[in-house]
């Protein structure tokens, strides 16, 4: 019996046929008909359009029709390279937002960030996101650096694909500082300020050197425009070639083989093909990775935005980036030229060298026992020295300044900060380290987080008594007072002053004040 055939309105028709002849503009050979049955898991036919559409499409072409089973073992190369690259997609699509409304002035940088943090719909979760993904994008490529030395993928015929990566790691290094800066806080000008005079050192063109990256003697509204038209022009278009060119080696030479890492370990022949099986998991993976970044910004991570750049006052604990605080350790050990510029130059040349220093052609575990011995040591080495670059390690802390700057710093926030602002208290409150106790408030009318935070207060005292003997045989004690300032028309506390004063020897210091502003909770949240 034969079936009837529906016939679809003109209409319809007409649409359809120009829905299938879009998709075949951008898939060529692959008809609404050919999406039907990929959707539905059936088996490709013979000739299969699935495999012609690497021929005829760009988007297509670029990508392997089918993948070594081997190499898509999650536990081999954790997608590391794969996730790199979406990262730098992330960067490049949020960083477009933010472009609309940042302007690169000095004056203007600040107030532009501000902007976009409170006035932008979804600005801050774009700042937030385009921040992390800065942070994930370094820590992914250097891992992803390491598993290929862990695997010995740099070995013969992959030598080239080694160097373009290890390009691509210093290029995201310096992508990633060049955009430290944008947000014109204390936090970028110090720390760009520490990180840029390290060009100082370099024999005869350290000067030279040094404003052409600044544009003038000190950091300021010219180094700012210059690390702008790096971070959204000049390295991107260079990152983009060189991606490609990397990615293109990688697709030449293929992922090197896990069996070639054991013994005994039979190489498989079997090929996962790219449409639909590797299209699914990495559409899958895209929506995973975005959701999670989106509610990682959302409720557990917050880019904070410290004071406006001041080039007359000098935050204490001034540190670079967590990627460059091994750097800074190095300085810590001498002087700029031997340990910031010569040994690091040393390091990252070894490195880019390694796969023509490294004579031996067996990438079996086995047979790379010193290889791998090595990475264990530079790790341990490497933790050490990015731990010595931390503020706390290598310099005298007194207890007169770790007190102020721990609870009433002049920049950044203190741990008063993190109480929120309707659990501070009502009234004047004061605490004193001497008596141990409170002297000007009723104890139990308290909220929970203002008694945290005192009796925090007290045992941090205490702490530094032991660790400063100096100030604890000089007597030393402080007091802590929290009291509202200000209150709007409806006689709610709009300000709260807090006053640290220390007094050691039996005379007390200057006190140390500071203001806390609804306004700027609300904004902190």
């Amino acid at each position: 019996m034969a079936t009837q055939q529906v016939e679809r309105p003109g209409g319809m028709r007409r649409l359809m046929a120009w829905v299938t002849e879009v998709g075949r503009s951008f898939f060529p050979s692959m008809g609404l008909a050919d999406w039907r049955s990929v959707l539905r898991g059936d088996p490709a036919p013979r000739p299969n359009p699935r495999m012609r559409v690497h021929s005829n499409s760009f988007w297509y072409h670029i990508r392997p029709r089918a993948l070594p089973e081997e190499a898509t073992a999650w536990y081999y190369t954790v997608g590391l390279g794969w996730f790199s690259f979406f990262l730098f997609m992330v960067e490049a699509i949020t960083g477009l937002v933010l472009m609309i409304f940042y302007i690169p002035s000095a004056s203007e940088a600040y107030p532009s960030m501000v902007k976009i943090m409170t006035d932008v719909p979804l600005g801050n979760l774009m700042r937030n996101v385009h921040r992390l993904g800065a942070h994930l994008m370094v820590a992914i490529v250097t891992l992803h650096m390491i598993r290929t030395y862990i695997t010995a993928s740099y070995k013969a015929p992959r030598q080239f694909i080694w160097v373009t990566g290890m390009v691509l790691l210093l290029l995201t290094l310096v992508l990633s500082f060049s955009g430290y800066l944008l947000p014109w806080d204390q936090l970028a000008y110090w720390a760009v300020t520490i990180g840029s005079s390290m060009a100082d050192a370099t024999p005869g063109l350290g000067d030279a050197i040094n404003k052409l990256l600044r544009g003038a003697v000190d950091v300021g509204g010219q180094t700012l425009l210059r690390f702008y038209l790096l971070h959204i022009f000049m390295l991107p278009g260079i990152a983009i070639a060189l991606i490609s060119i990397h990615y293109y080696a990688v697709r030449k030479q293929d992922i090197s083989p896990i069996h070639e890492l054991f013994d005994g370990m039979p190489p498989t022949k079997r090929k996962v093909p790219f449409l639909p099986d590797q299209v699914y998991l990495e559409v899958a993976a895209i929506a995973f990775l975005t959701f999670g970044l989106i509610a990682i910004n959302q409720f557990f991570w917050n880019a904070t935005l410290e004071g406006h750049a001041n080039a007359f006052v000098t935050p204490q604990h001034t540190k670079a980036p967590w990627y460059f605080l091994w750097l800074q350790g190095m300085l810590k050990v001498g002087d700029k030229f031997f340990f910031g510029l010569l040994l690091a130059g040393v390091m990252f040349g070894g490195l880019f060298l390694l796969p023509y220093i490294d004579r031996n052609p067996s990438r079996k575990f086995k047979d790379r026992k010193v290889a791998l011995a090595g990475l264990v040591v530079a790790m341990v080495l490497l933790g050490f020295l990015t731990y010595a670059g931390l503020p706390a390690y290598g310099i005298q802390e007194t207890a007169t300044s770790e007190l102020v700057f721990e609870w009433v710093p002049g920049e950044g926030e203190g741990k008063v900060d993190e109480v929120p602002f309707d659990a501070l208290p009502a009234s004047a409150c004061t605490v004193d380290s001497f008596t141990g106790g409170f002297t000007t408030c009723d104890e139990p009318s308290l909220s929970p987080e203002s008694k945290a935070m005192f009796e925090e207060f007290l045992a941090d005292v205490a702490r530094w008594k032991q660790l400063d003997k100096p100030f604890a045989k000089q007597g030393g004690d402080a007091t802590l007072t929290v009291e509202p300032w200000q209150l709007n028309q409806e006689g709610q506390v709009e300000l709260e002053k807090i006053t640290l004063v220390i007094t050691v020897d039996g005379k007390q210091q200057a006190p140390a004040v500071r203001f806390l502003s609804r306004a700027k909770d609300n904004l902190r949240q």
